[in-house]
């Protein structure tokens, strides 16, 4: 799930008007939680929102609350269609690939501009109230139960279930391995209580590896740093593979930056690319950047610079 990091105003913090329920948020744990009182799903890579029927009629509110209803015209749809006068249900707006698998970027664009919103699909994890009742004092697993029966042996299209998951001590490895983003884990017996919370946990799979920069993009922190800019290799060849703009300090960045600016060059080291603003730069530098996986466009999502590589050369890629 991602989520605006700039600082909020009250204007942009709606306050909760009655019947809705804000989200329950999972808290970052380095481990997944191992025993039976525990039970495990695949974190989804979208957008969070809270679904609310009531007579057929249905609204979306993201986890600000905000009022995206038309934005999902597929997850709408499918809801109406189920079998309840009312309704409250938490799930993940994503758009899944040929595989399956959810991809953040891929949501983004069928959000923008003339994007396939019919596209986006919803995968519910948990009910909250159901037919007028309130269900969110009652135990996790009951919940989910009763989430079961509301979607019936065929759920509508565009609606899947956020299937328990079983593993061992590698449960973990297992989900990166296939591509996923992490795990939630959940106490079975938990009662719903909205904001963050230890009931609920998430762990994620983190990769890292070594890139080659290729130049930066300048900004306002670090020193003019913004990003920096990064290639792999593929048969001897330099590949883009985006740019990283977290994991720098007051420190870090600016050395960076002027390590950076001492091989400035005029054309970008990778013949045909294009992008607006970039101060290109001879790829000499070789960094540690951790990330989550790829987008489908080939480039890294949720990277963070972890250090420059002095023990590294260039010539040892090519």
């Amino acid at each position: 799930m991602k989520w605006a990091r700039r600082a909020t105003s009250a204007r942009d913090r709606p306050s909760v008007p009655a019947g809705v329920i804000p989200p329950l948020l999972p808290t970052l744990v380095d481990r997944v939680p191992q025993g039976p009182n525990w039970l495990h799903e695949i974190k989804w890579d979208g957008y969070r929102i809270g679904v609310y029927l009531d007579r057929g009629k249905v609204k979306i509110l993201t986890r600000n609350l905000h009022d995206w209803t038309v934005k999902f015209p597929t997850i709408v749809a499918a809801v109406a269609e189920l079998d309840a006068s009312d309704a409250v249900i938490d799930g993940e707006a994503f758009v899944a690939d040929e595989k399956g698998l959810s991809h953040f970027s891929s949501l983004q664009r069928a959000l923008g501009r003339g994007g396939r919103r019919q596209d986006i699909m919803l995968a519910v994890f948990d009910l909250l109230k159901f037919n007028g009742e309130d269900l969110r004092d009652r135990p996790l697993v009951d919940r989910r139960e009763a989430l079961v029966n509301l979607l019936g042996k065929a759920p509508p299209n565009g609606i899947v279930m956020s299937d328990e998951i079983s593993g061992g001590s590698d449960i973990l490895a297992q989900v990166c391995h296939f591509g996923f983003e992490g795990i939630v884990s959940k106490l079975r017996k938990s009662p719903y209580r909205s904001g963050r919370r230890q009931e609920w946990v998430k762990t994620k799979c983190v990769l890292s590896d070594e890139f080659i920069v290729i130049g930066y993009e300048p900004g306002n922190s670090y020193g003019g740093l913004g990003s920096i800019l990064l290639a792999k290799v593929e048969n001897g060849s330099l590949i883009f593979a985006g740019g990283v703009g977290t994991g720098f300090n007051a420190r870090t960045g600016p050395e960076v930056k002027r390590r950076l600016d001492a091989i400035q060059m005029d054309k970008p080291p990778i013949p045909g690319l294009k992008l607006k603003g970039a101060v290109w730069t001879r790829p000499e530098i070789v960094v540690d950047v951790e990330y989550r996986g790829w987008t489908e466009d080939h480039q890294l999502r949720h990277p963070s610079f972890k250090g420059i590589r002095e023990d590294r050369s260039v010539d040892e890629f090519l």
